[in-house]
């Protein structure tokens, strides 16, 4: 099996060997492939933050057109009193002291529910986590004052703010991490149906099942590209990955060639 790995990461000339392995050892050659990679991706996604501080700007942004509003939050008794309002854009909607039960809550949005006593983050209709403010270290602030900019108070909500979001995390980074995974799983089937079409024009002679299981360990080449990219934090390089399997077949499918005519 290390010979087989060894082989599709860095001798594709000599996949042609293989052409009577099972399908059973195709799958898991190709599993082992996917351990590495989404290992790799998720110790990314586990220990990356899953906002930054364009979080904060973001909301607060949309509070400076929205005026003047008498609501505040007073740190010694841990609650927000005032009117009720609400602010929404850039993927984040803000909802402070609601007057109604049911919530207007959009789909793929993060809406961040300001109670009187207790922050909830929602994401689409999907209710993330829920925080007390006794659990909170932030000051005093009046969102009078964050309308008009005043450096203090918007710098105290946005500890607030950063601290709900932190309480769901989890949550954000295991979503993360199973889009990724989605993607790579859709990108790797790609490589493969494309490297199988490449392999016709090169080679038509070889029986589909064979031709298969050559395009199925070429394009194992994708997902240790993907390895490096979530190794050293660079997305662009999953896209420069895409090419390898189609570079890899060409040397595959020409090394087979030169074999059967051996052969002959």
């Amino acid at each position: 099996m290390f010979e087989r790995i060894k082989d599709c990461i860095c001798h594709p000339r000599f996949i042609g060997k293989y052409n009577k392995d099972h399908a059973g050892i195709v799958i898991l050659t190709v599993f082992l492939f996917f351990v590495l990679s989404l290992t790799m991706l998720g110790i990314r996604s586990y220990t990356s933050p899953a906002f930054d501080e364009s979080a904060g700007l973001s909301i607060v942004s949309n509070l400076v057109p929205l005026g003047a509003k008498e609501t505040s939050y007073n740190a010694e008794a841990h609650k927000i009193t005032g009117e009720s309002f609400e602010t929404d854009g850039s993927g984040y909607k803000l909802i402070v002291l609601p007057k109604e039960e049911k919530l207007n809550l959009k789909l793929d949005t993060i809406t961040i529910v300001l109670y009187e006593e207790a922050a909830t983050v929602y994401f689409s209709s999907f209710r993330v986590s829920e925080l007390s403010y006794s659990n909170t270290h932030c000051s005093n602030f009046n969102f009078k004052e964050i309308s008009t900019n005043n450096p203090t108070d918007t710098y105290h909500f946005k500890i607030l703010l950063n601290e709900i979001l932190d309480s769901s995390k989890v949550f954000f980074q295991s979503y993360s991490f199973i889009q990724e995974t989605i993607s790579l799983f859709v990108y790797y089937l790609i490589c493969v149906f494309f490297c199988y079409i490449l392999s016709i024009a090169i080679n038509p002679s070889i029986s589909k099942g064979v031709r298969a299981k050559f395009c199925f360990y070429d394009a194992c080449v994708f997902l240790i590209g993907s390895f490096f990219a979530y190794l050293f934090d660079f997305g662009i390089l999953i896209y420069f990955a895409l090419a390898l399997p189609l570079i890899y077949t060409i040397i595959t499918f020409r090394h087979v060639i030169k074999v059967v005519i051996r052969r002959e």
